[in-house]
C-alpha cells in the first residue's frame, strides 16, 4: 500500500505570490519609523497583561523593521521546531544524501500518539520523504516527525540551525520521548521537544521567505508546504482574507508542574505573511499559560491572534 501526496516542488508552482524579493529593502521615512515604536509599545502592554509569559518577534521583510517583546527569551518550541526538521530534510535532499523520492515503509514500532494520521495507518505503508515532510508540517504528524528525525539525525538538525546563526534554537529528541534526549538532556528536561526564541524563529521563517533556506527552489517548496498548514488558530486567525499565511504551530504543556501541582500550558506559532501590501514574518511564543484549556479559545491563541492582526495592519499601513 502506498500513500501518494502531491510533490512539494509541484505545490510550490501552484502558490501565487512566491518568495519575498531577495535583498530589497524600502527606505523608511523618519516620520513613519515612529509608528513601529508606537505599535511595539501597544503590543507590549497586551503582552504584559497576558496570564503567562509571552514573547513576540516580527520582521517587515520590505523595510527590515522589527518588533520585539521578550524576543530573546528561550521558550519551549513544541511542534514549531518541526520547521527546522523540514529544512534539514531539504538540505539532505539537495545534497543527495536523502532524496525526497526515497521510500520508507511505515512500521508499527514507529507509531506514537498525539497529532497526525500515520498512527492509524497499516504497517508497511510506503511513504516518500516528501510525504513525511508534508504530514509533519501540514498535520503536525508526530510519527512522520520521528521517522524523519531518525533518518536525518538530531545533531544534524541542530548543526543546520547553528550554520544560520541560530544558537538558541535546538531540537532535543523525537516526539513522545520525554526525558530521553538525544542531546543536551539538562535543557530537554525543561523545554521538552525543542527550544528557541521568538527572534530566532522569526529569522528562520525569514530565511524561507527570502529564498535563503537551503536554496531558492527548496524555500519555495517549504513555503508551499507551510501554506497548507491546517492549524490556523493563532497568527492567521483574524488576518484579512486577501493575505497568504504559511505557518507552523505548537501545542504542549510544561514538563513540570508549578508549586500548585498544575502543569501550565505552552503555545506557539511562527508564520510568513504575504499579500499586496504586506510581506512579514511573525513568531509568537507563550509558556506558563494559566489557561489550561486545549480548545481554540485558549487565552494564548486569542491574545496571539490579536497581536498578529495589529502587526499585519501596522506593517501594511506603511505601503
Amino acid at each position: 500500500m502506498q500513500l501518494r501526496l502531491l510533490p512539494l516542488v509541484a505545490l510550490a508552482a501552484l502558490v501565487s505570490g512566491g518568495l519575498a524579493p531577495e535583498g530589497r529593502r524600502v527606505r523608511v521615512p523618519p516620520q513613519t519609523a515612529g509608528a513601529v515604536k508606537s505599535m511595539t509599545a501597544q503590543i507590549a502592554t497586551i503582552v504584559k497583561g497576558f496570564r503567562g509569559l509571552m514573547g513576540v518577534a516580527a520582521i517587515d521583510l520590505r523595510t527590515g523593521e522589527t518588533i520585539a517583546i521578550d524576543a530573546d527569551t528561550r521558550f519551549p518550541t513544541a511542534s514549531t521546531i518541526k520547521t527546522a526538521v523540514m529544512i534539514e530534510a531539504w538540505q539532505q535532499a539537495v545534497d543527495g544524501r536523502l532524496p525526497m523520492e526515497t521510500k520508507i515503509a511505515l512500521r508499527d514500532s514507529d507509531k506514537v500518539g498525539g497529532s497526525g494520521i500515520l498512527r492509524g495507518m497499516g504497517e508497511g505503508l510506503s511513504l516518500t520523504v516528501a510525504d513525511l515532510v508534508h504530514l509533519m508540517i501540514v498535520l503536525s504528524d508526530n510519527t512522520a516527525t520521528n521517522i524523519l528525525v531518525a533518518r536525518l539525525g538530531t545533531a544534524r538538525v541542530n548543526a543546520r540551525l547553528e550554520s544560520y546563526g541560530l544558537t538558541n534554537s535546538k531540537l532535543f529528541r523525537p516526539t513522545f520521548r520525554d526525558g530521553r534526549a538525544d542531546v543536551l538532556p539538562e535543557l530537554e528536561r525543561e523545554f521538552g521537544l525543542g527550544m528557541s526564541t521568538p527572534r530566532e524563529m522569526a529569522k528562520l521563517m525569514a530565511l524561507i521567505a527570502e529564498g535563503k533556506a537551503v536554496n531558492r527552489q527548496a524555500s519555495e517548496a517549504m513555503l508551499a508546504t507551510l501554506r497548507r498548514q491546517q492549524d490556523r488558530a493563532m497568527i492567521p486567525r483574524h488576518l484579512p482574507g486577501d493575505v497568504q499565511v504559511g505557518n507552523k504551530t505548537g501545542t504542549d504543556e510544561e514538563k513540570h508542574a508549578g508549586p500548585d501541582g498544575i502543569k501550565r500550558h505552552v503555545r506557539a506559532d511562527a508564520a510568513i505573511v504575504t499579500g499586496k501590501d504586506i510581506s512579514c514574518v511573525i513568531a509568537i511564543y507563550a509558556r506558563q499559560i494559566e489557561d489550561t484549556r486545549w480548545t481554540v479559545d485558549n487565552d494564548a491563541l486569542v491574545t496571539g491572534a490579536k497581536v498578529s492582526r495589529m502587526i499585519v495592519d501596522g506593517f501594511a499601513s506603511r505601503k
